[in-house]
Order: C-alpha cells, then structure tokens, then sequence
C-alpha cells in the first residue's frame, strides 16, 4: 500500500487517514489520480489541493466514518467508486453492526485500491449483469439467547 504525503505540510499520510495529524487539513482520497488529498472547505464542497481543478463530496458512507474517498461535486453518484458496489449493508442503527462493517469496508477499499492498480475491471451490477456486487450481512442474534454473560449456578450477585 502507498504511503502519501500531506499536500499543505508534508506530513506521511496512511491510505485510510481522514485527517492530517501535523496541519489538521481534512484528507480525503481521490480513485483517478491515486491521491489522498489535504481538502480546503469552499462552499458545500471540497477542494483537493492534490486535484484543485474541481470540487469534491465525500462518499455518503462518510458519515458513518466508513469512507474516505470522494466524488466529483457535480456529479450524480452520492457513493465513491468502491462504496457503489454495495448492495446489501448491515442495520447501521444496531451499534453492533457498526465497528465490523467499517472493518468489512476498510479490507474493501484496499481491494479497490489494488484493482485500480491492476486495471482490472470494477463494474457494478448495475453497469453489467456480471459486475462486482457487496452484500455485507449481520448474525440476527437468536431469539432467546441470553443477554448478557452466564453466571455460574448460585451467583447471584446484581
């Protein structure tokens, strides 16, 4: 995996940062160029100062602190070029589901990094019935499973 460089101070970045530890700049990666990228606010936009030639969105799966890539500002795709090709994605109101599916979504992303590499092919579903496609499920806990750790017999402390 590439090592990046802030584009404002120089600090050593890591694939997955979403903030410079030296300047604070917000960082997000952008698939073409292959550049994670210290971002300057405009508006309700992003500026790339490693792309400055247009604006940029985060992922919609940002929010859920899953994603770091961006999207170009005017476009129509609310998801990154890797988080498209999710179909299926566990109840994220269940806390449970949240910290494995971010792990799910950081090996995903490395994934997409290295087809992108390989100039392998990354169609959706959508683009092509044999295309790429996520279904990133959660265990249903059984219905009477206990809710908390079993004590021994006799325990009967609060």
């Amino acid at each position: 995996m590439k090592l990046f460089k802030c584009q404002h101070c120089g600090q050593l970045l890591y694939f997955e940062n979403t903030l410079c530890e030296r300047c604070s700049h917000r960082l997000g990666y952008l698939p073409e160029p292959n550049a994670l990228s210290a971002l300057e606010l405009e508006g309700d936009a992003w500026r790339a100062l490693g792309a400055p030639d247009r604006t940029y969105r985060f992922c919609a799966n940002a929010a859920y602190d899953a994603c770091n890539w961006l999207v170009p500002a005017d476009g129509p795709d609310a998801y990154c070029l890797a988080c498209r090709h999710n179909r299926t994605v566990p109840d994220l109101s269940q806390e449970q589901n949240l910290l494995p599916w971010r792990k799910l979504e950081i090996a995903k992303h490395r994934l997409f990094y290295t087809l992108l590499r390989l100039n392998l092919p990354i169609e959706t579903r959508n683009e092509n019935p044999e295309g790429l496609i996520f279904d990133f499920l959660a265990d249903q806990p059984a219905p009477n499973a206990p809710k908390g750790p079993e004590r021994p017999e006799g325990d009967d402390r609060p």
